[in-house]
């Protein structure tokens, strides 16, 4: 099946000139170009929120019922929607362009300044932005973690190691992850075991993506909030050491950023060590690892993974959404060179408004 939208099926090469490719399209017929948004757009939505009606579509996507008929009905006629009573649905063979369709509406109707921006003022290899405000759409926190996972993906070699992390936007990211074909890819748990919610321990998430991705994996059974000396003991076991020397090499990280105090109250920590937090003005906190706003390290629990900035060259892909996590992402990305963030547009903005302040 053709796309609807013009273009081949995008791998990572075509992926990359898309950009450019897309602003061609601008230049030559930004009318055309937008239409096709508009059927992008209308695609992701059902994809997201079937079955449902023309008049539910037309409230979220901000169009009348009559555009939502017109748009429908051509992709109907493409074969990438079909109706019933219970409304709109896509066909079995439009769920291969989804991710397609979400490139070309980000391009489009997200922020795309914003990325160049932050890029920038960041240091970023990529930046993707997601419209919208994850605290005050969940559906917003899930848009951004499916992106994390395209842009995992296209950063994935079949040679790579992934270190991943927990919580719940790791897990979040597990679930939306679209399919692949890595045989040979390793897949370690970033830290240890933190808290009772099993489907956010770092562990889980990282059998869940090295099966989602058809790779391999190790696991780490240890919490994550060992003193040095019982770590450095438990490390002089074999399967122990050999996980945390593949988590050491790892090419490539995945991870969540948390702020400090709601981490610190996570963890557990210790009422002198929140003192310490409070008073060095920690802000954000990454495996294990509490920073001030310029990226200054105030604490370091002894997390399994160690230091991430230690073992050589990675591509770190950083994953957090809100507003409210505004200061603690630019703390962890200070600390260390990332290639990726995927965020919101309300953290987004937020960002911007710090750094171009004078943070």
């Amino acid at each position: 099946m053709s796309s609807p939208f013009g273009f081949p099926s995008p791998g990572k090469e075509e992926d990359a000139s898309f950009p450019g490719f897309l602003k061609l399209l601008e230049r030559l017929s930004p009318e055309r170009t937008l239409a096709l948004g508009r059927l992008a757009r209308v695609l992701c939505e059902v994809a997201d929120t079937q079955p449902v009606g023309r008049r539910a579509l037309a409230s979220r996507l901000g169009l009348t019922e009559r555009e939502i008929r017109s748009l429908a009905e051509e992709l109907r006629a493409q074969g990438f929607l079909e109706f019933d009573g219970t409304g709109m649905k896509i066909t079995p063979d439009a769920a291969a362009w989804i991710p397609e369709a979400r490139r070309l509406t980000r391009r489009l109707f997200a922020p795309a300044s914003m990325e160049e921006r932050l890029s920038r003022l960041l240091n970023l290899t990529r930046c993707v932005v997601i419209s919208g405000d994850a605290q005050e759409d969940g559906r917003i926190l899930s848009e951004v973690c499916r992106a994390a996972g395209q842009t995992l993906v296209e950063t994935l070699t079949d040679s790579s190691t992934l270190a991943v992390g927990g919580g719940s936007t790791m897990a979040e990211v597990a679930r939306n992850l679209p399919a692949a074909s890595f045989p040979h890819l390793m897949v370690v748990p970033l830290r240890g075991g933190i808290g009772s919610v099993m489907e956010g321990q770092a562990s889980v998430i990282a059998a869940e993506i090295a099966e989602r991705l058809g790779g391999q994996y190790r696991l780490i059974h240890l919490p994550d909030n060992l003193d040095g000396d019982t770590l450095r003991e438990m490390l002089k076991m074999d399967e122990v050491r050999r996980t945390v020397d593949l988590i050491r090499r790892a090419d490539v990280a995945i991870h969540g950023i948390g702020r400090a105090d709601e981490m610190a109250s996570k963890r557990g920590l210790d009422a002198e060590t929140c003192r310490k937090l409070l008073s060095g003005g920690a802000e954000g906190e990454a495996f294990g690892a509490f920073f001030d706003l310029q990226g200054r390290l105030i604490h370091r629990l002894s997390t399994p993974g160690g230091d991430l900035a230690e073992g050589g060259e990675r591509r770190m892909i950083a994953c957090a959404a809100g507003s409210s996590k505004a200061r603690a992402i630019i703390a962890a990305l200070r600390a260390n060179r990332y290639h990726a963030l995927v965020t919101d547009g309300a953290a987004a903005g937020e960002i911007l408004s710090l750094l171009e302040g004078g943070a």
